[in-house]
């Protein structure tokens, strides 16, 4: 596993409008817009990656927060509900946020499992820089330009400053080659199919039936495309997962909450694994998933007051100050 580096993630675009840039320079501003979100500024044009894994993790939940109430930058109030699947990645994101924070991973330098807090990071890290960077393309340059873009994205093309930048973040030497240096596939085609859908619909029904489908295909592409090979294939985080188990009376519960806090005691603002989930299958994970994302879609429907409110709880998390003490 590598060891995390304070890498600078020096930066400086010029403004880029499709009209004037290659698809690859546009790539480039979004690839800098996740790249900086992580990051806290030191100098001018000058930046230092989050020191905690888990402060990182609750700016990327506020991240995918502001994504979904369309509050990011270029977002659109009247096309709020597209981006369906940040709201549920931003609960999600939350999760690892108070997994990180659990006392079994913040006691000693790498928790009770030796390297867990890492590749619950690795994770979040490499994930962020993928989704979040197909959702601000989409968001700042529009439906028509990331269709025809979207098969130019690749890591090894950014423009310079942002090939460095990315190329020093952590665990980037091993990372970008298991999730094919963040080039699209078939399922981020079919999930933003389902945004355009969302978009143009007019009737409710469609619009929910866009959402939907949004959140089930991404979930497809984040756990088979992104988590899979990154994290779950390796036979140590296999280990180490089997692990926790044994430690399961220590170990955080394996559920998804709800709520912008870690715990809560209202069952139906929880949805638990099954039993005999294996978390690093990746077709019994994906039951799980399922059942999340029906549980999800539910409670966005039936209690949509209660879930704006966690959802806008955590939007102001998008750029929470670095702790200043390193539990990582």
């Amino acid at each position: 596993m590598a060891t995390k580096v304070k890498a600078k993630t020096n930066t400086t675009l010029n403004s880029c409008l499709p009209t004037t840039c290659t698809c690859e320079e546009l790539w480039s501003v979004s690839q800098q817009f996740c790249l900086k979100r992580l990051s806290e500024a030191v100098s001018a044009n000058s930046y230092n990656f989050v020191d905690s894994y888990s402060i990182r993790a609750r700016r990327i939940a506020g991240t995918y927060a502001r994504f979904y109430l369309e509050t990011e930058e270029n977002g659109n109030s009247s096309k709020k509900g597209r981006f369906y699947w940040m709201a549920l990645g931003a609960f999600a994101s939350k999760t690892v946020a108070c997994t990180l924070e659990h006392w079994t991973l913040t006691s000693t330098k790498h928790g009770i499992v030796v390297t867990a807090s890492d590749w619950f990071g690795q994770g979040n890290f490499w994930l962020f820089q993928d989704i979040a960077g197909w959702h601000h393309y989409y968001s700042k340059f529009g439906s028509r330009v990331f269709f025809n873009c979207m098969d130019k994205r690749n890591t090894n093309t950014l423009v310079p400053e942002i090939k460095l930048a990315i190329d020093k973040a952590d665990w980037a030497a091993e990372s970008l080659p298991k999730i094919n240096n963040l080039r699209s596939n078939e399922f981020i085609k079919k999930g933003f199919d389902e945004v355009k859908k969302f978009e143009n619909a007019r009737l409710k029904n469609n619009k929910l039936k866009a959402q939907y489908q949004n959140v089930l295909i991404i979930a497809e592409h984040e756990q088979g495309k992104i988590l899979q090979p990154l994290i779950y294939e390796g036979w140590r985080n296999r280990r180490e997962i089997d692990s926790m188990g044994m430690f399961s009376w220590l170990a955080p519960d394996v559920a998804l909450f709800f709520t912008s806090d870690c715990s809560t005691n209202t069952e139906r603002y929880i949805s638990h694994a099954p039993e005999g989930t294996v978390v690093y299958d990746y077709d019994s994970r994906m039951t799980w998933i399922n059942q999340v994302a029906k549980k999800f879609h539910g409670l966005m429907q039936t209690e949509t007051t209660y879930m704006e409110i966690q959802l806008r709880t955590m939007a102001g998390w998008y750029n929470k100050a670095d702790r200043w003490v390193n539990f990582n």
